[in-house]
């Protein structure tokens, strides 16, 4: 099921151009920017000063393209003669229609693109499940437990903890000798007696100063539990994180010669991929919350946002304790997207190796399909929601839809979010993190 989150179409992009602060204020001419393929979409592109009023003068070259290298037009619009000005282009396959315009100040937050839909519910992965895929998998789970002994360590944090909740940091053995570290927090009153329901989490991408990744907030009505991605226990002052995350990464570029942590490896082996402890560990650590007396299995749920959405595919499909799962403009969704002639989604492990010879790069492609996000959605079985942005340029909408479309259970929705970037709107927090509550 598609959910539309686009009643209003106006987007507005904050711009530089000319050293003088513009307004892009772009609509599709269709509501719900839901086309058929080879229908024609026009987009109409109005030029504003920040005080409301419309450019009479400047040109801004504009251009359509299938978020990938597929460039259907090219153009320059004056201003003094055109503002709003309009520019059409269809798809005759399923895929998203992208305009693109001058960049803005903040790429981040207002990335100057605007994109329709062209029968997304048609888009396909961009490469078929290694015939192994399920074998490998279970077999490194197995491996795992018959070798390596959880170990779980939890250590309470008083000073986070509440009169409602206790707090503890908590790490895991996993693969290779090294540990996956994270938080948890369960209220007070927990037992066999009085189950609480679950909410699992896996941080969006980064390390240092981005706060996000070393620190969790606790409920008094449920177990939360957080796992990072990274091999250290992260330290809650930032300058301290910083310093490992950066430690790391020196570390990983003098043993891989790969400058960033989620394309770490992946040439070398699978089992040297950055991520490929990550996903054993947390598994483990999802498996051992699960046998707690004190939870509530009945509602096991996750949630995640961009990595962390890239990671619910990967837990989703592999561990059979969750319920139902929320992801937010989920990365690593179809990493393997280019061999459809689109751009892949984060962190395009592939083609970072496209600089480093062809040997690196076949080497990649042929690991890179065990890591990909949409081929772990092929085997979820719990309910699903997803928020995907149709201005999303780190996680395009098309690699998200193709995860989406891989997920076999008829409990599924997708919201889209038009005209919504990689930072996803609160409303789909709010509506979905009450889904999970019910």
């Amino acid at each position: 099921m598609i959910c539309s989150a686009s009643a209003v179409l106006a987007c507005l992009f904050a711009a530089r151009m000319f050293a003088a602060d513009f307004i892009y204020q772009v609509n599709a001419d269709r509501a719900d920017c839901h086309y058929r393929c080879g229908e024609p979409a026009t987009f109409v592109v109005t030029v504003l000063h920040t005080n409301g009023e419309k450019a009479v003068t400047g040109r801004i070259s504009a251009s359509l393209d299938n978020f990938g290298a597929s460039v259907q037009t090219n153009a320059t619009f004056d201003l003094a003669v055109s503002n709003p000005f309009r520019i059409s282009g269809t798809l005759l396959e399923p895929g998203f229609l992208r305009l693109n315009l001058p960049k803005t100040k903040n790429v981040r937050l207002f990335p100057a693109v605007f994109s329709v839909a062209y029968e997304p519910q048609r888009i396909e992965k961009g490469s078929p499940s290694p015939d192994d895929f399920d074998e490998f998998w279970a077999d490194a789970v197995r491996r795992l437990d018959e070798t390596v002994p959880a170990d779980p360590q939890l250590r309470l944090l008083p000073e986070r903890s509440t009169d409602k909740f206790n707090f503890w940091r908590v790490s895991f053995a996993t693969y290779g000798g090294a540990r996956v570290h994270g938080y948890l927090s369960m209220p007070k009153d927990a037992s066999a007696g009085k189950r609480y329901p679950v909410r699992f989490e896996v941080p969006a991408a980064g390390g240092g100063r981005a706060g996000w990744t070393n620190n969790m907030q606790a409920e008094p009505d449920a177990i939360c539990m957080t796992m990072t991605v990274h091999p250290y226990e992260p330290p809650f002052d930032l300058d301290e994180l910083e310093k490992l995350f950066n430690d790391n990464l020196a570390c990983l570029k003098d043993k891989y010669g790969d400058e960033t942590y989620p394309v770490a490896g992946l040439w070398k082996s699978r089992e040297d991929y950055y991520f490929y402890p990550a996903i054993l560990g947390i598994n483990r650590a999802v498996n051992w919350l699960a046998s707690r007396p004190e939870v509530n299995r009945s509602c096991f749920t996750y949630r995640g946002t961009s990595q962390g959405g890239g990671f619910g595919l990967y837990l989703l499909g592999l561990n059979r304790n969750f319920t139902k799962g929320a992801l937010f403009v989920p990365a690593i969704s179809d990493t393997m997207g280019y061999r459809k002639g689109r751009e892949s989604s984060w962190p395009r492990p592939v083609d970072a190796q496209w600089s480093k010879g062809a040997e690196r790069r076949a080497a990649a492609e042929r690991n890179a399909p065990y890591f990909d996000g949409a081929n772990f959605a092929a085997r979820i079985e719990c309910p699903v929601r997803i928020a995907v942005g149709f201005s999303d340029i780190t996680c395009p909408p098309c690699g998200v839809y193709a995860a989406f479309n891989a997920i076999p259970v008829k409990d599924k929705i997708i919201y889209d979010g038009v005209g919504m970037t990689h930072s996803c709107r609160q409303q789909f927090y709010a509506e979905l993190g009450a889904w999970l509550s019910r």
